[in-house]
Formats: structure tokens, C-alpha cells, sequence
């Protein structure tokens, strides 16, 4: 008898069947699933954010994520440690939080919140940003992303 009997789809993830019956995902597809649930519960974090903490606000947000060549997380930590804690301090800049992934060392996202498109355009041209984005490329798994949102209220 084979080990896993076999596979269905559910939901875009190949599930498999072990012999005891139960599913299973694949160690790829556990990684696509862990992935995607990290990214869509950052943005679940940008709607409670905009809609408890900036109600009647609006707001412009970034989530961008980060990811290190596996022997590479240590250098990419000691990059943006100190590269969020600049950027928070500066105009404009509402939160800025920096996170690592559990489970998943060197992947990081930020959790950004701005006052507006102009504060974070004035972001992207300081001297720490410019001085960070060469050093970065050496220690990069892939081009890192960004996620720009900007929030909006109903009245």
C-alpha cells in the first residue's frame, strides 16, 4: 500500500491522504499556505487598524515583505532593525512596525501606516533609504514587495 493514496485539491492546496485517512499538505504546500495566511492576516491588521484606531481618518499604508537568503537572515535583521526604528521617527510616519515571520527566520514584513502619499514619498528619498536599498540586494531570497493601500472613510 502506498504511503499517500491520493491527492484532491482544496482551496488551490494539493491535499493528500496518508494511509491512517487523514489529510495532509505537502511540506511546499503547507509553505505556499503559511505564506498567504501571514500576508492576508497583515492586511486583516491594516482594516481593524484604519477602521478602530483611524476612524474618521484617513491614512496611507505599506506592507512590504522582505525575505533573506537562508544563511543570510542575521545580516538582513541587522539591516532593518535599525532601519525601522529611523524610519519611525521621522514626518509623517504614523506606525511603523517591523516583523519576522515565526517559524521562518529572515522573512520579514512592515506594517506601515503614513499620513498621507507625501510623507511616505518623502520617505523613500531620505539619505537611510538610500543608503539601505544597495546593501540589501546581496542579502535578498527575491526582489523585496510592497503592498500600498490608502485608507479611506465613508461619510
Amino acid at each position: 500500500m502506498r504511503h499517500l493514496a491520493r491527492a484532491r485539491s482544496t482551496a488551490g492546496l494539493q491535499m493528500k491522504t496518508n494511509r491512517e485517512g487523514r489529510n495532509c499538505m505537502s511540506e511546499m504546500d503547507r509553505r505556499a499556505f503559511v505564506g498567504a495566511a501571514a500576508i492576508g492576516s497583515v492586511a486583516a491588521a491594516v482594516l481593524v487598524a484604519s477602521s478602530a484606531e483611524a476612524a474618521g481618518q484617513s491614512g496611507y499604508f505599506v506592507i512590504a515583505e522582505i525575505v533573506s537568503k537562508k544563511d543570510k537572515a542575521d545580516e538582513l535583521r541587522a539591516l532593518l532593525v535599525p532601519f525601522a526604528e529611523t524610519s519611525a521617527k521621522e514626518p509623517g510616519c504614523i506606525v511603523y512596525t517591523l516583523m519576522e515571520v515565526i517559524g521562518e527566520p529572515g522573512r520579514f514584513l512592515t506594517f506601515e501606516r503614513w499620513k498621507d502619499k507625501a510623507a511616505l514619498d518623502a520617505h523613500m528619498v531620505t539619505p537611510d533609504i538610500k543608503a539601505i536599498v544597495p546593501k540589501l540586494e546581496p542579502v535578498l531570497a527575491k526582489p523585496f514587495t510592497q503592498l500600498f493601500l490608502d485608507a479611506r472613510t465613508g461619510g
